[in-house]
């Protein structure tokens, strides 16, 4: 049976089970089946694929897993939220969507000290994911704590080495700090040296400075 006619019946299964247990006068016993069946219901339905012409070689694709774990939240109190999304998270770590759904979570809480720990953990998990990285930094930055965000940059450089956004960002945060010259000068050469960009920027700063004097 093709996989979209599968998640079709699981996400029409889904929600006949959450109306039953909405309306049922044992809500606790038949809740709990129900998350019961949301777990299988992730459990065995696959995020792996294989790569056409490899059978070594797969991909991940979490996006019915997302539509049934957000599906699940929306039928939990919100102060179950952040336990449940950690449950979930911990079950499927490479999941970069599920994982910014948290940050976003503890975020919108005003939770920033789990945001930082949950951040930092999900660089781990994903080191490719760019937004983690982004989220982790902007939360040491928010907590004053200088010198993780330099080592936050400088594990994030290793993972993503050719990505001008993060180069940018920490060539500003450097500048915003009172950097020497030469360090930044450094930071710049290092771009050069590896055939990342840094015009876009430049531009943009000698655009501010021909403005300022016209």
């Amino acid at each position: 049976m093709r996989s979209d006619i599968v998640q079709k019946i699981w996400m029409d299964y889904l929600v006949f089970a959450n109306n039953r247990a909405a309306g049922s006068r044992n809500k606790v016993q038949e809740f709990k089946l129900f998350t019961d069946l949301v777990n299988r219901c992730l459990v065995t339905v696959p995020a792996r694929y294989p790569i056409p012409f490899s059978s070594a070689d797969y991909w991940s694709n979490y996006e019915f897993h997302n539509r049934v774990i957000f599906f699940y939240l929306s039928c939990v109190p919100k102060t179950q939220h952040s336990k449940t999304l950690e449950r979930f998270c911990s079950a499927m770590p490479a999941n970069s969507r599920l994982a910014l759904r948290l940050l976003q979570h503890e975020w919108e809480e005003s939770n920033v000290q789990i945001l930082k720990l949950q951040a930092k953990m999900f660089t781990y998990n994903i080191p490719t994911c760019l937004a983690t990285w982004k989220i982790a930094i902007a939360a040491e930055i928010a907590l004053k704590g200088q010198r993780e965000v330099h080592r936050l940059y400088q594990r994030a450089l290793q993972k993503l080495p050719l990505c001008a956004s993060l180069w940018k960002d920490q060539l500003l945060f450097e500048a915003s700090e009172g950097g020497k010259t030469d360090n930044l000068r450094k930071l710049v050469s290092k771009c050069q040296e590896i055939g990342v960009s840094l015009n876009e920027l430049l531009n943009l700063n000698s655009n501010k400075t021909e403005s300022k004097n016209l």
